[in-house]
C-alpha cells in the first residue's frame, strides 16, 4: 500500500495498481514534478547560473549526483548528460511545461520553459557550425561552461518545437538550420551525410544516412524555409530527397539504412518517421517539391504495409529490421523492453498513429489497434530495468486508440497504467526515478515522457475535449 497526495494505492492480485478511494492526481502529480525542476532542478553550479534544466539529479537532495549514478541496461554510458542540460533529452518536459501552463493558468511554467530553451539557443551555439551543444553525444555542462560529450553532433528524437524556438531565437535557429547543411552534410551533391558530425569545426561524414536523422534534419529545413524562404534551405531538402529516391532497393522498394555495408540492413520504423517528417514538411514548401516529398512517403506506406509484423496476441511484434532486398524479417520489438536505438510494441505502434492521421489508411489503424489489444492483458514488467518512458509509450497508445475507436477498454487500461506508473517512478520524491531498478533521476530514460502522458490521461479523464496540443517526439 501507499498513500500519494491524499490517496491511497494498492496493487491487486493482477498486478495493477488502483485507488481505494479515488485514482491518483496526476495532475497533481505532474505539476509538483515540474515545480521541483523550476525551483530546485536548474542551473546554480560553476560560474554561471542559469535557466537550464538538469538532465540527471539526485532524487533527494535535488542537485547534481555527488557521484555518478550506476550505469542502466540499454543505455551507453557516452550518451548519458550527467552533470550539465541536454534539451533533446528534456524536449517532452518543455512540453510539460507549455500544457501546465494552458491547464492551470499559470504563465510561470511556460515562461520557464522560454527562458530555458531561448538561453541554451543563443548561449551553446558553436561560432564555427552553428551546430547546438545536444542530442545523442552532446549536451552543456554546468561547472565547465562548455559542451561535454565526445563531439559529436546527433539528433537524438526529433525537435518538435521550432516554431516556438524560432519565436524565442531566430537567428540562432536560421543559423543551426544552415549549419545543419553545411556541416552535417558530407557531400551537397549527392546527399550522403552520417548521423554524426563535429561540433567544434566542420568535419561531417559519411555512410551513415540513417533515414529517420534525414527526416529530422528536412523538419528543420522546412520549418526554417516556412520562416525565411531562403533558397539554400530547398536545395539542402531537395539532396537528401534525390538521395533517398536514388537509394531505394529496386527489388522491394525499400529504402536501406546506410550507403555502406551492410546494405541489407533495412529498419522500417527509420524510414516511417522520414516519411512522416516528409509530409509535414510538405506543407512548408514549393508545390514541386511538397509533390515529390509526398510521393517519396506515399511509397514508405507501400512497402511498410507489405512487412510482416507479427501482433496478434502471441505474436513477435514489430519487425524492427528486415532483409532490403527481401524484407525478410530478422528481429521482433519487445513489449516493455527498450534500450539505445530500440522502440517498443507500442513506441512503434505510436508512429503508425502518427502516420494513419497523416493518411488515414487502413492498415496502419490496424497494426495501432492490435498492438494495443496486446496492452489490454499482462503488466509492465518490473523484472527488468523498466523505464518510466516504456510505461508512457503504452499509455500514449492506449489513449491513441480510445480516440479512434470511442472504447472505453482502452482508457480504463490507460488509467490502470497511469496508477501503477505514480507508484513505480514517483514514490517518495516529486521527481521519477530512472527505472524501476534506479532511485536517482535522469531524463535518458524519458521520465519526461511519462508526464507528458500522465497529463494526457488526466485530460481523457477529466476534460476530454481540451485539446493539450502534445506532438508525439518519440521516433
Amino acid at each position: 500500500m501507499l498513500r500519494f497526495g491524499g490517496v491511497v494505492v494498492l496493487l491487486t492480485l493482477g498486478g495493477l495498481v488502483r485507488a481505494e478511494s479515488s485514482r491518483p492526481d496526476y495532475l497533481k502529480v505532474v505539476r509538483a514534478y515540474a515545480d521541483a525542476m523550476i525551483e530546485h532542478g536548474r542551473d546554480k553550479y560553476g560560474p554561471v547560473h542559469s535557466p537550464l534544466f538538469a538532465a540527471t539529479l539526485d532524487r533527494k537532495t535535488l542537485r547534481l549526483p555527488d557521484a555518478p549514478p550506476p550505469g542502466i541496461p540499454g543505455i551507453r554510458a557516452g550518451d548519458r548528460t550527467l552533470t550539465g542540460a541536454n534539451p533533446m533529452h528534456d524536449l517532452d518536459l518543455y512540453q510539460v511545461l507549455y500544457v501546465l501552463t494552458k491547464i492551470v493558468r499559470d504563465a510561470r511554467y511556460a515562461a520557464a520553459a522560454d527562458e530555458a530553451l531561448k538561453w541554451f539557443f543563443e548561449h551553446t551555439q558553436s561560432p564555427a557550425t552553428g551546430l547546438f551543444a545536444w542530442g545523442e553525444h552532446l549536451g552543456w555542462d554546468f561547472r565547465t561552461e562548455t559542451f561535454r560529450g565526445r563531439n559529436a553532433h546527433e539528433f537524438y528524437r526529433p525537435w518538435v518545437l521550432w516554431e516556438r524556438s524560432f519565436r524565442l531565437a531566430p537567428e540562432p535557429c536560421y543559423n543551426f538550420a544552415l549549419g545543419l547543411w553545411r556541416h552535417q552534410i558530407a557531400d551537397q551533391t549527392t546527399g550522403d551525410y552520417s548521423r554524426h558530425a563535429r561540433y567544434t569545426e566542420h568535419g561531417p561524414e559519411k555512410g551513415y544516412e540513417f533515414p529517420r536523422h534525414g527526416g529530422f534534419y528536412i523538419a528543420t529545413w522546412a520549418s526554417a524555409y516556412a520562416r525565411y524562404k531562403d533558397p539554400e534551405l530547398l536545395q539542402a531538402i531537395e539532396a537528401l530527397l534525390a538521395s533517398f529516391e536514388a537509394r531505394r532497393n529496386r527489388q522491394s522498394g525499400a529504402l536501406p539504412m546506410q550507403t555502406r555495408a551492410p546494405l541489407d540492413w533495412y529498419a522500417p520504423q527509420s524510414e516511417l518517421s522520414l516519411a512522416i517528417d516528409l509530409w509535414d514538411g510538405a506543407k512548408m514548401v514549393p508545390e514541386n517539391l511538397a509533390g515529390r516529398m509526398r510521393a517519396f512517403a506515399a511509397k514508405t506506406d507501400e512497402v511498410f504495409l507489405k512487412v510482416a509484423h507479427d501482433l496478434g496476441p502471441r505474436g513477435k511484434g514489430f519487425v524492427e529490421n528486415a532483409n532490403t532486398f527481401t524484407l525478410q524479417p530478422v528481429s521482433f520489438t519487445k513489449t516493455w523492453e527498450t534500450g539505445y536505438g530500440l522502440l517498443t510494441d507500442s513506441g512503434y505502434a505510436m508512429l503508425c498513429l502518427l502516420r494513419y492521421r497523416q493518411v488515414k489508411l487502413d492498415g496502419y489503424k490496424r497494426l495501432v489497434l492490435a498492438t494495443a489489444d496486446r496492452y489490454l492483458v499482462g503488466t509492465p514488467d518490473t523484472a527488468i530495468a523498466l523505464y518510466p518512458g516504456s510505461s508512457g509509450d503504452a499509455m500514449a497508445l492506449l489513449l491513441g486508440a480510445w480516440r479512434l475507436t470511442g472504447d472505453r477498454k482502452y482508457l480504463n487500461r490507460a488509467g490502470e497504467f497511469g496508477a501503477q506508473a505514480v507508484q513505480l517512478f514517483f514514490d517518495n520524491s516529486a521527481l521519477p526515478r530512472a527505472s524501476t531498478k534506479h532511485d536517482h533521476y535522469e531524463a535518458i530514460t524519458r521520465a519526461d515522457t511519462l508526464a507528458m502522458e500522465l497529463l494526457d490521461l488526466w485530460a481523457a479523464q477529466n476534460k476530454p475535449r481540451l485539446d493539450l496540443g502534445l506532438m508525439w517526439p518519440e521516433r
